[in-house]
């Protein structure tokens, strides 16, 4: 016969392991997430001609941005930033989230 301490904690023991699970469950995802979103982004920048475009004036920068073959970086460019920008902000709501269930 178990006492009341004892049951306490393999109770807390059994919510360790459960919270472990998730979090292993949670960070597969992520990685997964990422490495699908860098495959993409390998897969964009390899259609869009990646490393086929020269600039021949170097002094106007600025206006390499409306050089014909440039919107593909571009789009590469702003899709990971709004990527990184997600993972960012849900990995920020789990550690919080993880902070508040440790308390």
């Amino acid at each position: 016969m178990m006492t009341a301490s004892k049951r306490i904690e393999v109770m807390h023991e059994r919510a360790r392991l459960i919270r472990h699970a998730r979090d292993k469950t949670i960070n597969r995802i992520l990685g997964t997430v990422s490495a699908l979103i860098l495959t993409g982004i390998i897969v964009l920048s390899v259609m869009l001609g990646g490393g086929l475009h020269k600039i021949s004036d170097v002094g106007e920068t600025g206006s390499s941005l409306l050089y014909e073959g440039v919107g593909g970086y571009v789009l590469v460019a702003v899709t990971s930033f709004m990527a990184a920008v997600v993972i960012t902000v849900l990995c920020i709501k789990r550690n919080k989230k993880r902070k508040q269930d440790n308390e």
